[in-house]
Formats: C-alpha cells, structure tokens, sequence
C-alpha cells in the first residue's frame, strides 16, 4: 500500500532549514575483521561537480547499498553541505520498495531531536525518489571500535556511558512521537547498531538510519515474518517475529554498550556457528552477565545494562528514557560519566591516529 503520510514534494525552499554540514554518512555492516578509518575529508568544490540533482550538486559518493545511494551534495540556494540519498533506479520499478523509502522519508521529518539526524529535505525530481539528511561532521561508534581495536585501547567506560545516554534519549524521543492529534505513533527503528550511532566531533551522539523503523499506525510498511536488522544486534521478540515496542532498540542499545565496554559481542556469530543456530542463540537470549564479565565497573552500572538485556523484555526497563536515567543516575554516582567535551576529544584522538596511520601508509606505497 501507499504510504498515508504524504512526503513533501520538492518546492522553492529558501534553505533556512538546513543545518551546517560536516563530515559523516552511513557505514557498511560491520564485520568481524575492524575496519579502516576514513579521513576527515571536505565536500568538493565546483571543479569536482559529478551531477546536478535538482537544487542539489553531487559532489561524490558516500556509499551505495542494495536500495539506494549516498553522495555528499551541495545545496545550491544555502550552500549548505547535505547527504543526499537517492532510490537506485532498479529499485524505483518495486513498489513495495518505494513505499519503505517514503516511509523513511515521512518518519524522518517528523523526528526533531538533537541526538537524531535530521532529514531536511525529500521529494520526486524527474522521477527519482530522494531524500536530503543533514552531514553530521564525526565517526560512527563502529570506527570508533575499529580504532580502538588498532590503538589497543579501549574505548573508556565513561565514554560509552556518555554515548549511550546520548543515543538513548534520541531513541525515546523517536519512541513517544506523536501526531498532532495526540496519537502515539508507536515507531521502532529496528536497526541499532554501532554504524548507526554517529558521535559528532563536539561530542554528541546521533542516531542514524531509520530506514528500515516501522510506525505501529502504518500497516503494511515490513512484512510480518521478515526479519530486518543486524542479526547480531536484535532483541529475542525480534527474531520471533513479534511485535516491536521501543524495548526491542533498548535491548539493542544495551547490547552495543555491553560490546563497548567489555570487547566482546554476545551474539556475534561464532566460527563454524551456522545461521540458524546463530538465529536460534540469539531468540533465546542467552547473554553473560556483564556484572561477572566485567567486576571492575561499578555494579549499579553494569546491573542496568543486564536489566535491559533480560530476554522477556517485560523484566527490562519499561523505555529507552528510563534506561538512560538508571545508567546516567548509576554512572553520575561512580563518577563514570564523560562530559560531550570529552567525548569530543576521544573523536578527535581517533581522527588524527587513523591520519597517521594513512600517512605512514602513504610512504610505502
């Protein structure tokens, strides 16, 4: 069916909407092995012009998955730099496929909080679907596992805790939005992962990619049955097929801040582990406590991440908010809490080591 939230068509808009640009995008799904780390780069100037797209100039790609593309663009009236992401042209022929992209659309512009990237724009130009996210200038938490991993490390506890609240309020923020009417629209992301959780270089974290969120007001926008996520990161109602509520990202969130701060992913999956024993591992829920895994952290800190990660989510925290005000309230006692400032400065640090790593690189080839 048609999406019933009609996407804004593309207008005369005057650009007052659009943030300042910056470095970022969406990642690949991350593997097994760590990845390299991209260079800060800036947007092109006219001399690198790939296309024009409407009021946009394509300037270069940023990814290409199996639905659409990215490219870092230019908008033209604010000369604002944006990510645009744009329905590959195989895919405009399935309907079912256009319906999810608008859907990401109409969700998107709906959601206005510091801790979600925005989307600014979206529309039809000469037949092509397009929607325009802000280009949030930072590195994914899955970089920054990456950098820790090479550094040899880890990423410090005061640091994830400050991710997580960050990213945790965005989520709750997307969980309770409501329509003008007061209708609660019952949206879920679905996909909470480290290459979606954007940490800024002012030390905010974003969560990204709601591409595939589901509003409970919506029927027909996911199949019932189809798994859709990251295996490795979903909550056991996920894998059963069940209906979604905000718990299911918590329970992925958690999942994310468990990996952060003990190296260890509770349901990756195994060498020689086949997918429907992965799948099977992963609907039990079986996961160590992080308490005993890690001793050293403070107990009212790790109790709050074990809570969320219960596999009957009716023994976890009731919301994402309530999460965030345990482990922030946990942490603040212990003193385990970063400021955005320091945050800030980790991203940084990751920055100019992956530079010197490139540079290095540089010389021997």
């Amino acid at each position: 069916m048609r999406c019933r939230y009609q996407v804004h068509r593309r207008s005369d808009k005057d650009g007052s909407d659009f943030g300042r640009g910056g470095e970022g995008g969406t990642c690949p799904i991350r593997s097994n092995a760590p990845k390299a780390l991209p260079l800060a780069r800036r947007a092109g100037t006219l001399d690198n012009v790939m296309e024009r797209f409407g009021d946009y100039i394509l300037e270069r790609p940023l990814a290409r998955g199996g639905m659409a593309e990215l490219f870092v663009a230019r908008h033209t009236p604010s000369a604002a730099t944006v990510v645009l992401k744009r329905l590959l042209p195989e895919m405009e022929a399935r309907q079912d496929v256009v319906d999810l992209f608008l859907t990401e659309a109409d969700i998107g512009q709906l959601l206005r909080h510091d801790n979600i990237v925005r989307v600014l724009d979206a529309g039809e130009r000469d037949g092509h679907y397009f929607l325009v996210m802000e280009f949030v200038d930072g590195l994914d938490v899955d970089h920054l596992l990456a950098d820790a991993w090479f550094a040899k490390h880890p990423i410090p506890a005061a640091i994830a805790v400050r991710i997580a609240v960050d990213a945790l309020r965005g989520l709750h923020f997307a969980h309770e939005l409501r329509s003008p009417k007061g209708t609660r629209f019952g949206l879920v992301h679905r996909d909470v992962s480290p290459d979606n959780l954007v940490v800024t270089t002012s030390g905010v974290t974003k969560v990204a990619d709601f591409g595939i969120a589901k509003l409970a007001t919506l029927e027909g926008a996911t199949q019932t049955g189809i798994l859709k996520g990251k295996l490795t990161y979903m909550a056991p109602e996920q894998v059963q097929g069940l209906a979604l509520d905000g718990r299911a990202d918590g329970y992925a969130l958690a999942l994310v801040l468990y990996e952060i701060l003990s190296s260890t992913r509770p349901f990756g999956q195994r060498d020689g582990e086949s997918e429907i024993n992965h799948l099977l591992r992963v609907r039990r829920g079986d996961v160590r406590s992080l308490a005993g895994l890690e001793p050293a952290l403070p107990r009212s800190v790790t109790r709050s991440v074990d809570k969320m990660l219960r596999a009957w989510r009716f023994f976890r925290h009731r919301s994402c908010g309530a999460f965030a005000d345990a482990i922030e309230a946990a942490a603040m006692r212990d003193t385990l809490i970063a400021s955005h400032a320091d945050v800030a400065a980790h991203v940084q640090g990751a920055r100019q080591r992956h530079a010197q790593v490139a540079l290095t690189r540089a010389q021997y080839t």
